[in-house]
């Protein structure tokens, strides 16, 4: 028994020593692949939110959103930030746990978002703006409109989070994964393996994208790199999300939004959308096809003129 013991013992070591040199292995061999030159620095909260600026101040603001995600940043919107900024004030931020913003181990919760979009406005841009998001951050973006609708102007909205999934409550299950992502090294291990290149990419290839081929390698390393830097720390990210926690019930809240709302989708989001403007029917709505959840990087140009359409800058 005391031999089974010591072998089992011996093995769980092993096993730990092996995972915590793969993580180590993931730090070192990490390097940026985009410059930090352009990078502003809004300080929340204690944390240091990074965020740049593009066109003429005397232009129209507008706040660029990227998806929630650990994968994600504000260098989502790389291929059409600059034909908007022949028209826009533009203002790009990496929301926290993405990017090169901080990553703390917090929970990351929705309102903490709406939060943080309210004071951005406020602080750096200050004035009225339009904002548009993508995927996720639909949900806290619309919740700040409700909340401070003297903040935002238009609402652009690229392919909103059904929902149903965003009324998912937090369980047992769920709240077990979050803390298992929180572990120092089983957790960063397996949030390593998730995060890896060849997860990243066929993400990319079977949701976010309609036609694999068109996935240009930087998008891949970018995401590759923003999963990672600052020690692997987004999967205090992750495990919010996967913990449901980032998940906010706004069947209330839309029907009182006031502001003009835009929505930008792929066809197969029809049927989300048809479900916002239940709620909502003051809702547009414009369709692109041959793309999934990311458009603005799969087809720039039919999102920027649809952008520019819904603005009147065209």
């Amino acid at each position: 028994m005391k031999k089974t013991a010591k072998k089992i013992a011996a093995a769980s070591a092993l096993l730990l020593t092996g995972m915590h040199g793969f993580n180590k292995y993931i730090d070192y061999k990490l390097a940026p692949v985009t410059p930090d030159k352009n990078n502003l620095n809004f300080t929340w909260k204690d944390m240091d939110i990074k965020y740049s600026v593009k066109g003429a101040p005397e232009n129209p603001p507008l706040l660029l959103i990227h998806n929630l995600h650990p994968a994600s940043s504000k260098e989502e919107w790389y291929r059409i930030d600059d034909m908007l900024a022949e028209h826009f004030h533009i203002y790009e931020l990496d929301l926290p746990g993405c990017g090169k913003s901080d990553k703390p181990d917090i929970t990351y919760i929705n309102y903490m978002y709406v939060q943080l979009i309210g004071q951005f406005i406020k602080t750096v841009i200050g004035k009225k703006t339009s904002v548009c998001a993508a995927a996720f951050s639909s949900s806290f973006t619309l919740m700040t409109a409700r909340m401070d609708p003297e903040l935002i102007d238009k609402i652009i909205i690229i392919n909103p989070t059904p929902i149903k999934d965003l009324v998912s409550p937090v369980t047992k299950t769920t709240r077990f994964f979050k803390k298992l992502l929180e572990t120092p090294i089983i957790g960063t291990f397996l949030y390593n393996c998730k995060m890896s290149k060849t997860r990243i990419a066929e993400e990319y290839k079977y949701t976010n994208f309609y036609s694999y081929k068109h996935i240009p390698e930087k998008i891949l390393n970018v995401a590759y790199y923003n999963a990672h830097c600052r020690r692997s720390s987004g999967k205090y990210l992750l495990g919010g999300i996967l913990g449901r926690y980032t998940n906010i019930n706004i069947i209330h809240a839309l029907p009182k939004i006031q502001n003009d709302i835009y929505f930008i989708g792929s066809s197969s989001y029809k049927s989300t959308i048809q479900e916002y403007k239940q709620h909502n029917p003051n809702i547009h709505a414009a369709y692109i096809s041959n793309c999934r959840l990311l458009p603005h990087l799969e087809t720039p140009k039919a999102v920027t003129e649809k952008i520019l359409h819904i603005m009147n800058a065209a």
